[in-house]
């Protein structure tokens, strides 16, 4: 699949100056992304909700460190069964601490879809209007974490007319 959209790009390209336009722009949506404000506002909460998710979890491990160290300092003078019971007690607050930080990392990732998907399609639809409006084809995607363009000496650069229509 990869090569097909690399042979269609490349077909679109040499096509181009035949035609006496350019059918291909590139953008690179990582670099853009970061530069948007809705998405630095996106990361900032969600740098907050970890925060909290993280503030929780130390007092609950300050809890469990805690009554470890009752255990271990009383293990003298309780009963085998107190020790026991202590011991269970001890062992439910780590699986529960261990369930909370599951929950909160699919709560985390529940969030960032949420706040993220509009910010997204915001891009897309000024990168969309910005494709129309120049005429262009296709829009390759020149991210390096994306690998889709090795290569973007030619077509259209469509960063700054993007970042236009997003009023940036």
């Amino acid at each position: 699949m990869k090569n097909a959209l690399k042979v269609l790009a490349l077909v679109a390209m040499t096509a181009a100056p035949a035609l006496g336009q350019s059918l291909v722009g590139h953008i690179n949506v990582d670099s853009l992304l970061v530069e948007m404000p809705d998405y630095k506002k996106v990361m900032e909460a969600l740098q907050a909700e970890q925060a909290k998710f993280e503030n929780e979890a130390k007092e609950m491990n300050a809890e469990l460190e805690k009554g470890a160290q009752t255990l271990q300092a009383n293990a003298g003078t309780w009963t085998e069964l107190r020790q026991r019971q202590e011991q269970q007690r001890l062992q439910e607050m780590y699986n529960n601490i261990q369930q909370y930080m599951q929950s909160a990392q699919q709560e985390l990732q529940s969030k960032e879809i949420e706040l993220i998907t509009p910010v997204l399609e915001k891009l897309q639809n000024a990168i969309d209007a910005v494709a129309a409006e120049k005429n262009v084809a296709y829009v390759l995607d020149a991210s390096q974490s994306k690998g889709m363009v090795i290569y973007a000496k030619g077509g259209m650069n469509l960063m700054s007319a993007v970042k236009v229509k997003l009023g940036m």
